[in-house]
This record gives C-alpha cells, structure tokens and sequence, in this order.
C-alpha cells in the first residue's frame, strides 16, 4: 500500500473541501493508495513544523501582491500552491478552458455557476455550493484541469515572471500552480 501524508495550510473552505474530495477520488481510483492531508491552522505553524512529513500552503492571490508575497516568504520551503487571482480559476479549469485576464476576485463567478449548471445567485462559496460543485469533479475532471493549466503556464513568457526572494517566482493573472502539485501526486499515485 502507497501512503501519503501532507501537513497543509488552506486558507479557505473550498481549498479545504477539495482536497478532500481530491482525496477521496484518488481512494476510489486507486484503493491501494492512502492520502491524507493533515491541516495546521495558522500558516506559521506550517513554517515552524520541523516534521518530515511534506508540507503544502494553498492560497490566493486575492489581488493583494504585498500579503501574498509575504506568505510566500513563510513558505519558501514548502510547495506553496497557489491561485491566482483565487481558487476559483481552479475549479473552472476543470470544466473548461480559460485563458483570459481577469480584473477582480468576482471575475471567475459567473462563470463558475454556468460550468456547474448552478443558479444565476448562488454563492459559489457556500458549503452547500461546493458540495454540488464538487459532485461534478471526478478524476478526468482533475486531469483536464491539470491541461487547462498547463496551457495557460506555456503562454506565460519568461520576462513577466515576478522573482519572489530569489526562491519563488509567479505571474499575473491568469496564472495557477496547484496544477503541478496533484500532477506530482497523480504520477505517484499511479493515476
């Protein structure tokens, strides 16, 4: 049996929710695999963790460049994942193709609904919503996410790249790389 443990740090429900579902569908697809994704509840207590258990940070952008770069700094020796502008390009990608830059947080909530086939005023951030949300999401879900992803990073060109630290690099919107992270466990994982 393959087991996996990470300790993690999600900023929010729906990081939360998924990887849990994430979880789960990597238990269906491969019974032999064990994941578990242990949460810390403060970023810092992820940074001061000396175990040798992986760790992993996901968050969003959330038009903040100063509070963003600043957790990266916290996780400079974690595999920080992140969204950008938020979490919510993610769960689009799985459903669809997008490419475009985006002004605000809200950019992506229409947009989200339609894929989802939810209501014209769901809160797409309600534990109801991700619940529903999460439903549609299967492994090949996962996997066209992973492409859409990777689409979206290749037209990214070397001179944007943003140098955090020396240590860490990202891009303005749209740009994404939790894509990277559950390529890596899916190899792993024998998916």
């Amino acid at each position: 049996m393959i087991k996996r443990e990470y300790r993690c740090f999600f900023e929010g429900q729906q990081e939360k929710m998924y990887f849990n579902h994430l979880r789960l569908k990597i238990n269906e697809a491969k019974p032999n695999v064990s994941i578990k994704f242990r949460e810390v509840s403060k970023l810092t207590v992820l940074e001061r963790s000396v175990t040798a258990v992986p760790k992993i940070a996901v968050f969003d952008y959330d038009m903040n460049k100063t509070e963003f770069e600043k957790k990266v700094k916290i996780c400079k020796k974690t595999k920080v994942l992140y969204s950008n502008l938020n979490f919510d390009l993610w769960i689009l990608l799985h459903k669809s193709k997008f490419e475009k830059t985006v002004q605000n947080n809200s950019a992506y909530i229409k947009l989200v609904r339609e894929a989802y086939n939810l209501s014209k005023n769901s809160n797409i951030k309600s534990k109801q919503n991700i619940e529903k949300i999460l439903k549609c999401i299967e492994i090949e879900d996962i996997k066209n996410a992973i492409e859409n992803a990777e689409i979206i990073m290749k037209s990214k060109l070397q001179k944007d790249r943003i140098e955090v630290n020396k240590k860490f690099s990202y891009y303005d919107n749209p740009s994404i790389n939790v894509n990277n992270f559950i390529k890596e466990l899916f190899k792993e994982c024998g998916i």
